[in-house]
């Protein structure tokens, strides 16, 4: 560590050394935006591969298609790269993918259109279900609080001419003992 510090001090000394310095310090002026830009160029490559599909049968986002040797997924980020380096807008990037590829290399319908709906059912479907639910248990919490309807009322007469029939219908038939 000693001689890196002795040998940026002996440089920096005189005027030789100013100007190695001052090089150094225009060279880093000069590279801070391309670095900076290149750092851009790959986190909008990222964001857009994420909003795409890899179309090789892997139904993954291109941005992460774990297929090893993925011709697909290959060919298509460096498109997606040549295109973000000429520094094309993001939707006309999409859009062009959209043309070569057609609509299933979006990651997400559009929300236009009749792309819509799948947008809107989901929800409506939910609270529909919710809607029916309460109305049946209302319902059955209805009918559970009805009273029972009272037992019909039989005279002591009917009821005691019912016993004597019953009897007599056992009586005359043979019981499973007497059968053998």
């Amino acid at each position: 560590m000693k001689p890196a510090i002795e040998l940026l001090t002996t440089v920096t000394r005189g005027a030789a050394g100013r100007r190695v310095l001052g090089a150094l310090g225009v060279l880093v002026a000069l590279l801070a935006p391309v670095a900076v830009r290149a750092q851009a160029q790959d986190e909008l490559v990222r964001s857009l591969s994420k909003r795409m599909m890899c179309l090789c049968g892997c139904n993954q986002v291109l941005g992460e298609c774990n297929h090893i040797g993925c011709t697909v997924s290959d060919e298509m980020m460096r498109k997606l790269r040549q295109r973000v380096a000429r520094a094309e807008p993001a939707d006309l990037i999409l859009q062009s993918f959209v043309q070569e590829y057609g609509q299933k290399v979006l990651a997400e319908p559009p929300s236009s259109g009749f792309n819509r709906l799948a947008w809107v059912m989901p929800p409506l479907a939910v609270l529909l279900g919710l809607g029916l639910l309460m109305v049946m248990v209302r319902r059955w919490r209805a009918q559970s609080a009805q009273p029972l309807p009272a037992r019909p009322r039989v005279s002591s007469e009917l009821l005691a001419r019912a016993r004597r029939q019953a009897a007599l219908e056992t009586e005359d038939e043979p019981g499973p003992e007497e059968k053998r």
